[in-house]
C-alpha cells in the first residue's frame, strides 16, 4: 500500500495542484479522480466540500498564471502520508506568491486521497 499511497501523495500535492490552476480540463473530473465522495479537506482549520474545491478553479485559473509545488518532505506508512512543501505561484492581483504547507492525509484503497489535513504558512 506505501506505493499506491505515495503515487496519490504526489498526484495530489503536485498534479492535482497544475491541474485545477492552469489546465482547461473539468475540476470536477480533477477533483472526482484524486479524492474520494466523502472525501474530508480541511485547510488552516476549514473544512471544505466537494464543491467548494470544484469552485476553487474558476478563480485560480482566472488568477494565477504560474504554479509550482515542491515537495521538501514525504513520509508514508501505510494508507497515511505526511508532506512538508512549498507552493509558489505567480498571481495577476498578488504578484509572486509563496506559501509552506504542511499536509497530512490518507489514501483509499482504490488510490484516491480520503483525508486531507493542511496548513499553510505565507513565506
Amino acid at each position: 500500500m506505501s506505493d499506491i499511497t505515495e503515487r496519490a501523495a504526489r498526484r495530489l500535492l503536485v498534479d492535482y495542484t497544475l491541474e485545477m490552476a492552469l489546465s482547461d480540463e473539468d475540476p470536477a473530473r480533477i477533483v472526482d479522480r484524486t479524492v474520494t465522495p466523502d472525501a474530508i479537506w480541511t485547510t488552516d482549520g476549514t473544512d471544505l466540500t466537494r464543491d467548494q474545491l470544484v469552485a476553487h478553479a474558476a478563480p485560480a485559473r482566472k488568477n494565477v498564471t504560474a504554479v509550482q509545488m515542491r515537495i521538501d518532505d514525504l513520509l508514508v506508512e501505510g494508507h497515511r502520508f505526511a508532506a512538508r512543501c512549498c507552493l509558489t505561484s505567480e498571481h495577476r492581483k498578488l504578484g509572486h506568491v509563496v506559501i509552506d504547507w504542511i499536509v497530512m492525509g490518507e489514501v483509499a484503497d482504490d488510490g484516491r486521497v480520503r483525508r486531507i489535513y493542511q496548513l499553510g504558512h505565507t513565506a
